[in-house]
């Protein structure tokens, strides 16, 4: 999944290279303390990105809808 516009989750305007695991606007999962679902909002070249939510990370899993609608269904709209 995927939002329309990346910028919208970003405090700042990033600069991004490209990544070949995710790209901006990506809708991740991960679980670490508690399920977290973060919008990729900057991206390196090594892998690294950085989501509105959780900050920078090199792993987390793309979110499936039903993950989107329990956590975070405002970003369905």
């Amino acid at each position: 999944m995927k939002v329309q516009n990346h910028e919208k989750f970003a405090h700042f305007e990033y600069v991004s290279e490209p990544n070949n695991q995710v790209e901006l606007g990506d809708i991740l999962f991960r679980n670490v303390d508690e399920p977290e679902i973060g919008v990729v909002i900057q991206t390196w070249s090594d892998g690294d990105f950085r989501t509105d939510m959780w900050g920078v990370d090199s792993y987390a899993t793309f979110a499936t809808e039903e993950q989107v609608k329990e956590y975070r269904p405002e970003l369905l709209k």
